[in-house]
Order: C-alpha cells, then structure tokens, then sequence
C-alpha cells in the first residue's frame, strides 16, 4: 500500500514537471509538430510578451473538477496589431468575464491588458487525499494564428500569484509561467492540408502547484477511526474472565470503524489513502476480537490457562500498537509531498 501511494506520488510529480518544461511531452499528450506548413501564412511571426497576475482563486471544488480565478492576462508586441486579446480562448476552462483594462498603441509599439474571470476544468487525483498536492493550470492559447504566425514570449519578471490567494485547506509551493507549442491529432477538414497535418500552436502555460499546510485534516478525518482502534485495544487490559466486558469493547469499536469508514472515503475508482488507512484500522479492530477469543479459549480450557492468556494479552498488544502505528506512518509520509 505505501508502495502504490509513494508511486502515485512520484508519477504526478513527473506530470506536473513534464507539464511545465517546455523540453518535455507530458504522458498522455500529442508531441509537438514543427512542420511550418500553412495555406493562409503570414509574412512574419510575431513574437507576444505575455504575463499573467492571479489575483484570486475560489470556488475549488475538488469533487466537482474544476476551479475558478480572477486574473490579469497582458500582451505586449511590436508590429503588425493582431490583437491578440480578441483571439485567445483558456484552453482547459471558459471565460465567465473579460474586460479590456488598457490597450495602447505607439507607432509599431503595441499593449493590451484584459482582466479575466475563468472557471477552469481539473481532473484532481484524490487518490493521496488528504495528503495530497496538484497542479493548477491556466492555459492560454491564440484561436487564429499558430506558432509560426504567433508565439508567446513568458513575461516571467512580471507574472506573479497576489498574497492574497488563499486556497483553504492548502498552500501554493511554487508557481511558474512557461510557454509551450501544442499540436492537435487533426487536419479540423481542411482537405487542402496533408492528412497527417497537427495544427499546432503556442500556447502559455501558468502552473500554480499546491499542497496540504498542515496535518490538521489528516488528523480530523481520522481521528475517530484512530480512537476505535485505541478503543479495542483496551479489551487486552480485561482479564479474559471477564468475557462480556471484553468482547464489549472489541464489538464497539468494530462498529465505529465502519461508520467511520462509510462516511470517510471520497468518490474515487481506485484505491486512495483514504482506503488503506480505514481498511487497516478495521483489520485491526476484527484481529482484536480473534485475538481475544483466542485468549478467552486459552483461559477456561488450557491448564496452566490463566498464565498463557496473560502473555498472549501483553504480546498482542505490543505487535498491533508497534504495527498499527508503523503502518499509519509509513502509508502517511509515502503519500506526502515533502
């Protein structure tokens, strides 16, 4: 379990990297076409300066994938006006609202400054929650020119995330602007063009990288199954005599983690941190109570039974505290994002 949580971890932190290295193909993605082939081509390419600012980011809804942010999107460039704040579309989300800030013109010296409201489409990988971390993604990409006709140049200096942002439950750990080409598997009909033609276009990659603050939700989350465990493990402190009282204990607890565990696992296909941490802690639970009729056999029908109980008690107690403790520690910092 800790090795498929850590190589979940280690394959989303490949994604993110390949996602926001202009070099790399993120898994999964169309490589970029370089072939310079296009019926309407323009003179010249145009190279845009481009920056984003973040001024807000709300609404994230991790099971309703996607999220919401209010930002401010410039161009910069020199030459022909191609406008184009009239032609870029968020390539992974909708805009909800676009407002025109400033638009100057100075001989072939041109700028314009939009203020944005977007919803934006994420997948979120649930599967380390609630350790878990992901990269939010704002997308820009022009409508009508492709790449050699219009390429993004990263305003890195003047992009940034407001201190304002506050996404509750996390922190931003990074964030980096980056400008990347990206091809589609399709000719979109034109049958001028070849048909293995990708229209391909450059397209301005905004990655804000988030992750968990604190362990505050881990523990809240899990603080009841934790203290169902504790619970059936006070059952090994009753004397194997006394039947009733101990197997009390052991029953109780045992239907405390599955409440627990029918009202902690998110929506998801796969297997999640979630999962392992409730199905050990039920396992644990239902091994108590084998262990304990193990022990009350031994006390009413062994000779020498009372003593034999006794060590089995002060056994099990050490190997499910040490076990139970090990595990939980080990599955958490596997699913960590350090």
């Amino acid at each position: 379990m800790a090795d498929a949580l850590y190589d979940d971890k280690e394959r989303a932190i490949s994604r993110h990297e390949a996602r926001l290295d202009k070099a790399k193909v993120e898994a999964g993605l169309t490589a970029t076409e370089e072939k310079m082939f296009d019926l309407d081509r323009e003179p010249e390419n145009i190279e845009v300066t481009s920056g984003i600012y973040v001024d807000r980011i709300f609404d994230v809804e991790l099971r309703r994938t996607h999220w919401k942010a209010d930002f401010y999107l410039w161009f910069a460039w020199f030459g022909p006006n191609v406008h184009p704040g009239e032609n870029f579309q968020i390539v992974n989300g909708e805009i909800i609202n676009k407002e025109l800030v400033a638009d100057t013109d100075v001989g072939d010296e041109h700028y314009e400054l939009y203020r944005i409201t977007a919803d934006i489409t994420k997948f979120f990988n649930i599967s380390r929650y609630p350790r878990d971390d992901h990269l939010m993604t704002i997308l820009i990409e022009d409508t009508k020119r492709q790449f050699f006709n219009l390429t993004y140049v990263p305003d890195i200096n003047g992009s940034a995330i407001s201190s304002r942002v506050k996404i509750p439950g996390y922190e931003i750990y990074t964030e980096r602007l980056v400008e990347k080409g990206h091809s589609y598997k399709t000719r979109r009909g034109n049958l001028r063009l070849p048909e293995d033609y990708k229209s391909t276009y450059s397209q301005l990659v905004f990655g804000i990288g988030i992750k968990r603050a604190s362990w505050g939700l881990y523990i809240k989350m899990f603080v009841g199954i934790f203290s169902a465990v504790c619970l059936s493990l006070l059952a090994f402190f009753v004397s194997p005599a006394h039947t009733s009282p101990r197997f009390s204990l052991g029953i109780g607890a045992f239907f405390a983690s599955i409440y627990v565990i029918s009202s902690q696992i998110p929506l998801a296909s796969g297997f999640t941190l979630t999962d392992f941490v409730t199905a050990t802690s039920v396992i644990t639970v239902f091994l108590t109570l084998l262990t304990s009729t193990g022990s009350v056999g031994i006390y009413h029908h062994w000779s020498d039974g009372p003593a034999w109980a006794r060590r089995l008690d002060r056994l099990v107690q050490i190997v499910f505290v040490v076990s139970y403790i090990g595990l939980n520690v080990t599955l958490a910092v596997s699913a960590s994002l350090s």
